[in-house]
């Protein structure tokens, strides 16, 4: 029996030549419906959708190994077009573009590659670049912060900062290496804690990709790993119960880490899905960038936001999942909250459980005993989440002040292209948006009106 075609997405399309079944999306079905017919394996996928849907409904066809997959001609722009086909190149798939008037034609790669549901991120980073130094600057990346801004900002009182959990590990994918859930465990550690990170392990072997240490920075906001700069000396360290899969990583990784992400997420136990979708992707270094790309990706395939893929709250899983409804990547993370203390797992899941407004690596805002409705939020109460890049002192406070500004008091949160909303009984507050129109809504947790 030849393996069946699958039709994806809402635009109409002719499948008149199909030789065989054809499955059809359901409507309203979703990822899980997706799913469904990928599991299917089928030999070629037409994507009727243009935007979003219809990009990431192409991309994941591609990285789940359907061999061919046809594109409704002028759906998508040509950029698009040509950032699929430079995905389909490096997965060894056909990418091809159909019209009932001229047929087939193959889809070539071409000019530069874009990041698909991030923000303007050339400006994005002339924009880091341009504020280094400069602490309020820095903090008011992506947003018009006008004089009466600036006013309101300086006679505010600071938003409050998120507690963290009581004795929560550092670092929980320690805990899922215990929990036998990955074969290596990968560990970026300062030279000075090597001793102490190996002690914790003393069932395990432990290779270094390079024996030297390098001096390692963290940008701030972008999250961006920049090595050889003026931060603390660190090494790239691999642990497994396994001397030969912890010298395989590291020698993977000493190789090129970018070359070899899918054979290292392997090694690692991330979950196939997951490790194809940043495969798959233009530019993996901005982990900022990596939410707004996530985030889209869970809307345009209907997927849900799973409260413990709450990447801006804590990393529960270390790796970026294919979208925050990855019933994988959820799976590893239900495994990890289960295995800790019960006080913890319950203060780790109800932090996890709450919108958040993210801007960047620097600026998220979580909000308390908040209700989702439709593309609004209200909320009670805001706190600022701990920054895993943070910017200066001064730029975190002037940060943490104008977003107390905004979010004083509760209401309901909107958001649009120009600007962040705030209503309540008696006042509406309204803070534009600029290039690189950073922000996204994080829908995690929250009841739903």
């Amino acid at each position: 029996m030849r393996q069946p075609v699958i039709l994806l997405g809402k635009g109409e399309v002719s499948l008149a030549a199909a030789d065989g079944d054809v499955h059809v999306e359901p409507e309203g079905a979703g990822l899980e419906g997706i799913e469904a017919l990928l599991a299917k394996d089928p030999r070629a996928a037409v994507v009727t959708s243009g935007g979003d849907e219809g990009f990431f409904r192409a991309s994941l066809c591609l990285e789940r190994g359907v061999k061919a997959v046809v594109l409704r001609r002028g759906a998508l722009e040509q950029a698009r077009e040509w950032e699929l086909a430079a995905r389909a190149r490096s997965f060894g798939r056909d990418l091809f573009v159909h019209d009932d008037t001229r047929g087939y034609e193959r889809v070539r790669a071409g000019g530069e590659r874009v990041q698909v549901g991030a923000p303007e991120v050339a400006a994005w980073e002339m924009a880091v670049r341009a504020a280094s130094g400069q602490s309020r600057q820095a903090a008011a990346i992506g947003l018009d912060v006008d004089a009466a801004w600036e006013k309101a900002a300086e006679a505010a009182a600071p938003l409050p900062m998120d507690a963290p959990v009581p004795g929560l590990s550092e670092n929980l994918e320690e805990v899922a290496f215990a929990n036998g859930d990955k074969p290596v465990l990968y560990l970026v550690v300062p030279t000075r804690s090597l001793d102490a990170a190996r002690a914790r392990h003393p069932g395990a072997a432990m290779a270094l990709a390079r024996a030297e240490a390098a001096p390692l920075a963290v940008e701030g906001a972008t999250g961006r790993r920049i090595e050889g700069a003026s931060g603390e000396a660190s090494v790239h360290a691999f642990f497994s119960t396994n001397p030969d899969l912890a010298a395989r990583a590291a020698s993977l990784w000493e190789q090129g880490s970018s070359r070899n992400a899918a054979a290292i997420g392997e090694l690692l136990g991330y979950p196939a899905c997951c490790t194809a979708a940043f495969v798959a992707l233009a530019d993996r270094r901005n982990n900022a960038a990596l939410v707004y790309v996530t985030a889209a990706r869970t809307r345009a395939l209907g997927a849900s936001f799973h409260s413990l893929l709450d990447v801006a709250v804590r990393r529960v899983v270390p790796f970026t999942p294919c979208s925050f409804g990855c019933a994988r990547a959820a799976s590893l993370a239900t495994r990890v909250v289960a295995s800790l203390p019960r006080a913890q797992a319950e203060a780790l899941t109800a932090a996890l459980a709450r919108p958040v407004l993210y801007l960047d690596e620097a600026r998220a805002v979580a909000l308390e005993n908040a209700r989702i409705e439709g593309a609004a939020i209200t909320f009670e109460s805001a706190r600022f989440l701990p920054a895993p890049a943070p910017l200066d002192p001064a730029g975190e406070l002037f940060a943490r002040k104008l977003f107390g500004a905004l979010f004083e008091g509760g209401g309901t949160l909107v958001c649009t292209d120009d600007f962040f909303e705030v209503r309540g009984a008696s006042f509406t507050r309204r803070l534009g948006r600029t290039s690189p129109r950073l922000g996204v809504l994080l829908p995690f947790g929250g009841s739903s009106g």
